[in-house]
């Protein structure tokens, strides 16, 4: 137990991160993070026609226990129960979502949004959140797949649909829908393309190029709005969205 959140984790398995991430985690709740993280929505590749997340959580019963695994510092609505590596605001249990507290078939619905590319075992993720679901339970995951590197504070890696599909074959039912389309992966690989080629080994002009071809290039990621739903969107996806069922 520390500043009231408990703690279900060994202090060796966190010195493995990084620790200037841990410190941006918590940065993350200034004004002055907040005020940009509020431009990042607008000036973003990332546009999500279906609104996934929000929608899915309408879906959901009053009363169901909601846990999200990997939750960092937001909270996407008072009811849900936060579990993260590091105890940052908003935090619940301070654990490795391998191996959480929780009791087999416990849990109404498991969020997993943008994890799993950042977790060295997926596979074993997974498993966790299979085991603490009770029969008939949600899992809704969230993944990249034509999305450029982010390591926060690692990426290991992307999942096709039928990767997703592979990795959640323990499920009764899983469906697999566009969740960021074609042209959010386009807006996004041109603008890290363009940051490359222009900032070279100076990562300032890295950024300044990348930021500058996003303010000239995202206003086309709305035309995802009319490609998300085609059968074969997934193919050049941004990203998936996945409801599994137990």
């Amino acid at each position: 137990m520390h500043k009231g959140i408990p703690f279900f984790v060994e202090s060796p398995v966190r010195e493995g991160f990084d620790a200037s991430f841990h410190e941006e985690a918590y940065a993350g709740t200034s004004t002055r993070a907040r005020l940009y993280n509020s431009l990042k929505q607008v000036i973003t590749s990332e546009y999500s026609p279906h609104d996934t997340l929000n929608s899915f959580l309408a879906s959901i019963p009053q009363d169901s226990m909601i846990v999200e695994f990997g939750s960092g510092a937001r909270r996407v609505r008072p009811d849900v129960l936060n579990i993260d590596l590091f105890p940052t605001p908003n935090v619940d249990l301070v654990a490795n979502i391998e191996h959480t507290p929780l009791a087999s078939d416990s849990v109404d619905v498991v969020i997993l949004d943008s994890v799993i590319e950042h977790v060295p075992n997926p596979v074993a993720v997974v498993d966790e959140v299979f085991r603490v679901l009770k029969p008939g339970g949600k899992l809704l995951c969230i993944n990249p797949f034509l999305f450029p590197y982010h390591g926060y504070p690692a990426h290991y890696c992307n999942f096709t649909k039928d990767g997703i599909e592979q990795l959640l074959q323990r499920f009764a039912r899983v469906e697999v829908q566009t969740h960021q389309g074609p042209t959010s992966a386009i807006v996004n690989i041109l603008s890290e393309y363009i940051g490359v080629v222009v900032g070279r080994e100076n990562r300032t002009r890295y950024m300044i190029a990348k930021a500058a071809i996003l303010t000239l290039t995202f206003p086309l990621k709305f035309i995802d709005k009319f490609l998300v739903d085609r059968p074969e969107s997934h193919r050049i996806a941004s990203m998936l969205s996945t409801i599994a069922t137990k």
